[in-house]
């Protein structure tokens, strides 16, 4: 006999990601157009951290279950409607929900997995790669041979723009903060590998004084001032955003004098705006993923009751990849 309650983790007051909690909640009854899925993995992301403590551009009504992405089996349908498996692999992106057991979705929101992915790939992968893939081809319109810069390399949306920058023919150099962190960007697909010290001139010297055409940047903070005296003119900065924790200014006079294109990059409100293009984007950036050219590295698997020690690690940039919680 199945329960009526699963577990989820529950944010009932914006603040201190130390105040979730564990519980259960009743079950919800489908309607027509909706699918369970029982989650076998949840995608920890920056912005998670970002709605618990009340700061991100979007504000869930409260109390709220945090979490973006999940993947799992489909479980229930609704009148066991046959067009939709019952076990299928699936992947699902949430604007929140995500850190549950089960979540309950619209059945146009469920993607199947690309087979060559494990559940905890799964839930690694739509977030940090659809926001590459709006970030450098739909915004970017990144072209072969060019060379893109990758900061804040060793994260989740940074490695994912290293695959996937990659994968379309550019010359990527990753910077990341640590030798580690440097070794694994090199492996998983950069050409160059560097950190933060001398940016400048070692991007110079890389590029042979040109500097680079693309600048992509999730951190902020003191590296974005430095990569923009790197960058050609009419080159285009990808603003991915700060997970430094502070936001730059922008010099406008370089804008003017560099003729840049400076451009933001929230992938999430992009296809909502432009419903159209989503079907065709996801198409192409699965294809890639089929291929195994994009494949997400898991840092580290934790239980979901450690919802608030993975976000700590979030906050001090101590992933290399993706921080996975499992049901």
């Amino acid at each position: 006999m199945k329960r009526d309650y699963y577990n989820a983790i529950v944010c009932k007051n914006t603040g201190s990601i130390d105040n979730l909690e564990l519980n259960s909640l009743k079950r919800k009854k489908l309607n027509s157009d909706e699918v369970r899925v029982e989650v076998r993995a949840c995608g920890v992301n920056f912005p998670d951290k970002l709605m618990i403590e009340g700061q991100y551009q979007f504000k869930p009504k409260l109390p709220f279950i945090p979490g973006l992405e999940v993947s799992g089996v489909i479980s229930e349908t609704f009148d066991n409607n046959k067009k939709i498996p019952l076990g299928s692999r699936v992947m699902c992106q949430l604007r929140f929900g995500g850190y549950s057991e089960e979540v309950v979705v619209n059945k146009n929101n469920i993607i199947h997995m690309p087979l060559n992915f494990s559940f905890e790939e799964g839930a690694g992968f739509r977030v940090a790669a659809q926001t590459a893939y709006v970030a450098l081809v739909e915004r970017a319109k990144i072209k072969k041979e060019e060379t893109l810069l990758v900061l804040g390399a060793a994260g989740g949306v940074g490695l994912a723009g290293v695959q996937l920058g990659k994968a379309l023919g550019a010359n990527v150099i990753a910077v990341s903060s640590s030798k580690q962190k440097q070794k694994i960007c090199k492996e998983m697909g950069a050409h160059y590998s560097i950190g933060y010290n001398d940016l400048k001139n070692n991007i110079l010297d890389i590029t042979f004084g040109k500097g680079v055409d693309i600048i992509y940047d999730p951190v902020g903070g003191d590296s974005f001032s430095n990569a923009l005296k790197c960058i050609k003119w009419g080159g285009r900065f990808l603003i991915i955003g700060f997970a430094g924790g502070s936001i730059p200014s922008l010099p406008i006079n370089i804008a003017l004098i560099k003729g840049i294109s400076v451009l933001g990059i929230r992938a999430g409100e992009y296809f909502r705006r432009f419903p159209e293009k989503k079907e065709s984007a996801i198409s192409n950036l699965f294809k890639i993923a089929d291929s195994g050219l994009i494949n997400p590295k898991i840092h580290k698997i934790l239980s979901l009751k450690q919802a608030s020690k993975g976000l700590k690690m979030i906050e001090n940039r101590s992933i290399i990849g993706r921080l996975i919680l499992k049901p």
